[in-house]
């Protein structure tokens, strides 16, 4: 026990060393911190740890990590270069999760404590923002296939993290592909089905703005098939997805309207081919019509009817 207590210990030197060279903290400040620490790390060592132990710790880090940020601001050092003590406290908080979350995986407020820490750092990046923050998004999309691999049936996971494609990866297709696996699951949660109802009328909206931005929505139908190239990029990237493995709770069946959004969405891109002038005028015509109905919300229709079935003995739904 105490040869793991003092290897956890030894990782703090640095940060230590580099928190006084700075004049954040005094020695006897540093000293307390160690003397906490270690006892954090001793009770993270007996044969039952509870989860409060975990949290404990996590919260006196964040405490510490404030603390610093506070002084560095008041001494002006916000410009200064990045060293060590600037992210080396949040590292030993996102350790102090992953020890958590194996010790005690059964948590779910655990790992959505853990999430919403994750996205609590991205917004308070510092150094070199962009690859700071694209590191927190992949630590981000791992952390939630984790919990929704060992908490399948929690909708709250399924939506934050359909939430994180949407708003962090920008990831539209991959966004609508966890509410659709998660609907497989828990076919009865209502917070779900609105979650995906709003979801596709937020893409229909974002198409349309796309629209406008082109210039397309005062065209005639003529040059209407122009204006599927601008739907592609929005839902057909595929980086930093939430790398979500086949759940065993998963069954083979579809969603209906998995289905008919992939036809609407295979019409889109039929269309940007229509350009190129190798359909005739008729085909041309169906799927103007097609796309029309997709753009005018059908696909969120057909959610909330499948959604008024599932759910078919909840009046107030």
């Amino acid at each position: 026990m105490a040869e793991v207590v003092q290897y956890h210990l030894e990782q703090m030197v640095g940060e230590l060393e580099d928190l006084e060279r700075r004049d954040l903290f005094t020695k006897p400040e540093l000293k307390a911190i160690v003397k906490k620490r270690t006892k954090f790390e001793y009770a993270l060592r007996r044969r039952r740890v509870k989860c409060i132990d975990y949290l404990r710790y996590i919260e006196y880090e964040i405490n510490v990590d404030a603390l610093r940020r506070q002084r560095k601001q008041r001494k002006q050092q916000h410009s200064a270069k990045t060293t060590l003590s600037d992210f080396s406290i949040t590292q030993r908080i996102i350790a102090i999760f992953e020890r958590a979350v194996v010790r005690h995986p059964e948590d779910v407020q655990l790992w959505l404590q853990f999430v919403e820490f994750i996205k609590s750092r991205r917004r308070m990046s510092t150094g070199d923002a962009d690859e700071e923050d694209d590191g927190h998004s992949r630590l981000l999309s791992q952390v939630f296939a984790r919990a929704i691999s060992a908490h399948p049936y929690e909708s709250q996971l399924w939506i934050k993290a359909a939430a994180h494609e949407l708003e962090v990866n920008m990831n539209g297709s991959a966004a609508r592909a966890l509410l659709q696996r998660a609907l497989r699951l828990i076919s009865d949660d209502k917070e779900l089905w609105i979650e995906y109802f709003r979801l596709e009328l937020l893409l229909v909206e974002k198409i349309k703005a796309r629209r406008r931005v082109l210039g397309i929505d005062g065209e005639k139908e003529t040059g209407d098939s122009d204006e599927v190239q601008a739907t592609g990029s929005e839902d057909t990237e595929d980086a930093g997805f939430i790398d979500l493995p086949q759940l065993d709770e998963e069954g083979g069946q579809d969603l209906m309207v998995e289905k008919l959004t992939e036809k609407a969405l295979a019409q889109l891109d039929q269309k940007t081919a229509a350009s190129a002038g190798n359909l005739t005028e008729e085909q041309r015509a169906a799927m103007s019509q097609q796309t029309n109905a997709y753009l005018q919300g059908a696909v969120a229709q057909i959610v909330f009817e499948q959604a008024i079935q599932a759910i078919s003995d909840d009046l107030s739904f």
